[in-house]
């Protein structure tokens, strides 16, 4: 299997996706993507932190994609228009992460500082957009 020349063709459409977004925790930090080649057929926690590049060891759990997701795709009635076109912009995000990956999954490395990766299989290897959130 030969892997493709220069960036995978997905990751314009998430940077494209991403622009400008900030995930929202106790620091709002950019949604960056990223294309991980690898010939495995699915992700384990240990693949994750290998690809990622984090220590062997760090803790990592997984989260369901839609349960990530709720707090900013949700539009409330107390949102003004920029808040809601956020909103819509994260929703276009989560249809064109489920729509270009295959068995999409959220894991979390770490505690407190945490590296969050929303990644699916795509050809030649995984991919989708990596974020840091803070939880005290």
């Amino acid at each position: 299997m030969t892997k493709p020349a220069g960036p995978h063709p997905l990751i314009a459409t998430l940077e494209a996706a991403t622009q400008g977004l900030l995930f929202p925790s106790e620091t709002d930090a950019p949604l960056t993507p990223f294309f991980w080649p690898s010939e495995a057929k699915s992700l384990t926690p240990d693949l994750v932190l290998r690809l990622a590049g984090l220590p062997a060891g760090t803790a990592v759990s997984t989260q369901d994609f839609d349960e990530f997701f709720a707090p900013v795709v949700t539009e409330e009635d107390w949102q003004n228009d920029e808040e809601k076109a956020e909103v819509r912009r994260f929703q276009a995000l989560a249809k064109a992460l489920k729509d270009n990956l295959k068995d999409v999954a959220v894991f979390r490395a770490g505690e407190t500082n945490i590296s969050v990766f929303v990644v699916g299989k795509a050809s030649g290897g995984f991919a989708g957009v990596a974020t840091r959130i803070v939880e005290t």
